[in-house]
């Protein structure tokens, strides 16, 4: 049995077997100590649609095409489940996000299972209905293997956790922030846009839901450190609430007998920002804040107890996950098996290319296009590219000696930094100059439960 979790918007750093302090994750670092921790996982994007997708296809965004609001997956592109399904496994997914949905996006079109309910911002209770779902399949299943995904959104904002978890990390403050969803777009959102919305008669363009309109009242939230640090402490109950519901989760594997032949799999879409680079939130940038995701591997064949450095992507999940199960992987993937790193042969990994790819749904997205500077990211070996979308202004990092990337050393590399660019201009001139037709037309309900997200303006 196969068992994908993926907890949205999760930092490692925030987790206590990526060396957190704070005691978010005991649950999660048992897992980590009986099997494998990858150090330094990128996040094929800086939001859900596109960072799943390319989970469950091995395709880099650019490959499988669904970057904006408007593309769903071709019916072409083979999935995780389709190629199980047709290894003879039973597969199911259980998902509460508006981008999982099969019905708009077709990125769990091929689970055989399938459970869907919409996610909201002002949940706090942990979301116990994903872990039931998951249980009662694994009960039920039969003679065939199963693969399950689980998505769960409770780390994503808004920032609310039960009360018994919120005592375990607040600490006395006086200040105004909530981590309420809105309240943080408030802090995200450039000056210039709000200005605009202030003298616009097209509510559409402004409007993220009934309750939150930018108009002549709006004015942009700025936080002081002691507000961030309240931000953070609300995040870190969220995580460990979560990593509460995950004990019920294996407490139940446990007790149906499974445990010890499930092979668990734990990470996430992308990370969240708490200022490093001035911004909060996700999905326009592609800083390490948010392109750093965790992946954990534990269960039959996995060994327990290592760690391994090399660079990898989540491309690199279907192809690995494939070779567990014993099914080949389709040739034209982007991903590669990871099985052989934690043996120690990590040729071929330190110098390959990983992208961080489709900022903010442009270029479909042209509200967000117009106002928002927008990210793109290259990595090589030990080097990183930041390239603003629009204007192609790029900045160089040193992700070994500099991780949390503040220090630009274009000037030192020029060779690297040009042979980054020729790579960047290539790879998305060309998208944004085709302009396919969009296969994706959201009814309005869809498109309301995405604004209540604060996703489309």
């Amino acid at each position: 049995m196969v068992l994908l979790l993926s907890i949205d918007t999760l930092r490692p750093d925030h987790l206590g077997v990526y060396g957190y302090e704070q005691f978010t994750s005991p649950v999660i670092d048992e897992i980590a100590r009986e099997g494998v921790v990858f150090d330094d996982v990128t996040a094929t994007a800086s939001w859900t649609l596109p960072s799943h997708t390319s989970m469950l296809t091995g395709l880099y965004p650019t490959r499988h095409g669904v970057t904006g609001f408007d593309r769903a997956l071709p019916d072409e592109t083979p999935t995780l489940a389709g190629i199980l399904g047709d290894a003879g496994w039973e597969t199911a997914s259980v998902v509460n996000v508006e981008w999982l949905r099969k019905e708009n996006y077709k990125v769990t079109r091929d689970f055989a299972l399938y459970s869907w309910a919409p996610a909201t911002l002002d949940r706090r209770s942990a979301n116990r209905w994903v872990t039931d779902q998951a249980i009662d399949w694994i009960a039920a299943r039969g003679d065939r293997p199963i693969f399950v995904f689980a998505h769960y959104y409770d780390v994503h904002s808004d920032y609310k956790a039960d009360e018994a978890y919120e005592k375990l990390f607040l600490t006395p403050y006086e200040g105004v922030a909530d981590g309420t969803g809105w309240q943080l777009k408030q802090a995200v959102l450039p000056e210039e846009y709000i200005r605009f919305c202030r003298g616009n008669d097209e509510p559409n363009q402004c409007r993220f839901s009934e309750d939150f309109v930018l108009d002549e009242t709006t004015e942009k939230i700025h936080f002081s450190p002691e507000d961030v640090r309240r931000i953070r402490e609300l995040y870190d109950a969220q995580i460990r609430q979560l990593d509460a519901e995950l004990a019920r989760l294996f407490t139940s594997l446990r007790r149906l007998g499974v445990y010890d032949e499930t092979l668990v799999v734990i990470t996430s879409d992308h990370g969240e920002e708490f200022m490093e680079h001035g911004s909060m939130e996700h999905f326009y940038t592609a800083y390490q804040e948010v392109a750093r995701v965790p992946l954990i591997l534990r269960g039959p064949g996995i060994p327990s107890g290592v760690q391994v450095d090399a660079p990898v992507s989540l491309v690199d999940l279907l192809p690995t996950l494939l070779a567990r199960a014993g099914v080949a992987a389709p040739a034209e993937i982007d991903g590669r098996d990871l099985s052989r790193l934690w043996s120690g042969d990590t040729e071929g990994f330190g110098d390959r290319l990983l992208y961080v790819e489709a900022p903010g749904g442009i270029p479909q997205n042209r509200i967000i296009g117009d106002y928002f500077p927008v990210y793109r990211a290259i990595r090589k070996g030990r080097f990183k590219l930041v390239v603003e979308a629009r204007s192609m202004t790029h900045a160089l990092y040193d992700l070994q000696q500099d991780p949390f990337e503040q220090v630009d050393v274009k000037d030192e590399q020029p060779e690297l930094v040009a042979e980054l660019l020729a790579v960047a201009e290539e790879r998305y001139t060309r998208d944004e100059d085709a302009e396919p037709e969009p296969s994706v037309q959201l009814d309005a309900e869809s498109l309301e439960r995405l604004r209540a997200l604060g996703y489309v303006p």
